[in-house]
């Protein structure tokens, strides 16, 4: 299985847009900087090997995770 960058991107973006929203404490300013320090972040080659690094991390649970439920359902 492989996560693409946008894909990883927008769950990322959604959990945080969704955990925002429901924090009423978070202004429109605050919610627009951290979504641009995301956006910036990713953007810099240190994020683009983070982001890599983590696509590589979810594909090989999600991976192993497959692997598991088809061997535990073969039996």
């Amino acid at each position: 299985m492989t996560i693409t960058s946008t894909a990883l991107f927008l769950i990322l973006a959604a959990g945080l847009g969704i955990w925002m929203w429901k924090d009423r404490g978070f202004k429109k300013r605050e919610f627009i900087a951290v979504s641009l320090f995301w956006i910036c972040l990713v953007a810099t080659p240190w994020g683009g090997n983070a982001v890599g690094t983590v696509q590589h991390m979810l594909g090989t649970g999600a991976q192993t995770a497959s692997q598991t439920v088809n061997n535990v359902g073969s039996k």
